[in-house]
């Protein structure tokens, strides 16, 4: 269509199409300065978002910081020096225990943790070992701590413990002589000296697995059926040789008890039971005609 035109019905047309395209331009316009009122809308609220996350971000951590200085201050061990040395010396003991021909002089050991201190009974700080944590700190700062458990020579004349498990062997041939066939009680009768033959098969069957408390909680089993034993015996052997037994089996009763009150336990009580246990074995073989 030309610019210039003489002829009025072009002109209104060409007026008429401008119209058009400027209420079109207008109508793109509104809705454009929608799309930007929204966009500056979401903009705001976008940034106040990221301020409040940041606001929360750094408060929260101060207050980690906080409470990993609080806990930092108040850590306490997982385990005290001492009793973690006396744990090893009983880890060996029952590694010798199962050895009835063998014998282990000295044990090293490396153990990395954070060395901790708290005070103890008598006000002292006592030194205590604490396993890596992550929230506790970084690995790089662990401690080595190493440690060389060495066997006690027996001072001469001293009479030395034997191998629990020679202990047991003994106490098992020892009632398994037909002697003591002859007393048994319960309804229905049952032998003592059989079930003691029988608890010494179970923890022969089981010594891949030994602890402490398992060995404690069979010696019990043990003191109980041969305290019923001592009851029985009567006049079937010397008095001086019956009395000299119950007393054996009252010391060996007594002395799991008094080890059994105890949560902690050292290499000592181990070779204290073993030693018990063979008293009453050797003078239940002294009653044996």
């Amino acid at each position: 269509m030309a610019l210039l035109t003489n002829n009025i019905t072009e002109a209104r047309a060409a007026y008429a199409d401008l119209e058009l395209f400027a209420d079109a331009t207008q109508q793109r316009v509104v809705t454009l300065q929608a799309t930007v009122d929204n966009l500056t809308a979401l903009h705001s609220q976008l940034f106040e978002t990221v301020r409040l996350q940041n606001e929360l971000t750094l408060s929260q951590l101060s207050t980690n910081a906080q409470l990993t200085t609080q806990q930092v201050s108040t850590i306490l061990p997982d385990v005290t020096l001492d009793n973690f040395i006396a744990s090893l010396g009983l880890s060996i003991a029952l590694a010798e225990a199962t050895m009835p021909d063998r014998t282990i002089g000295s044990v090293s050991a490396s153990v990395q943790s954070y060395l901790t201190l708290t005070p103890g009974p008598n006000g002292a700080f006592v030194p205590g070992l604490r396993l890596y944590q992550p929230e506790l700190g970084q690995p790089s700062a662990l401690a080595t701590t190493s440690f060389d458990v060495s066997k006690t020579v027996a001072l001469a004349g001293t009479a030395v413990p034997r191998s629990l498990y020679t202990v047991l062997q003994e106490k098992q041939s020892t009632f398994a002589d037909p002697f003591w066939t002859k007393f048994a009680s319960g309804t229905p009768p049952a032998q003592p000296a059989a079930r003691i033959v029988a608890e010494v098969t179970k923890i022969f069957a089981a010594i891949g697995s030994w602890s402490f408390p398992y060995l404690l909680q069979e010696a019990a089993v043990i003191a109980g059926l041969e305290t019923t034993l001592a009851g029985l015996i009567g006049s079937a052997a010397p008095q001086n040789a019956v009395g000299a037994y119950t007393t054996s089996v009252q010391t060996l009763f007594s002395l799991v008890q008094a080890i059994s009150a105890r949560s902690i336990h050292v290499a000592g009580d181990l070779y204290a039971l073993a030693t018990a246990l063979d008293t009453t074995t050797n003078l239940a073989h002294a009653l044996i005609p």
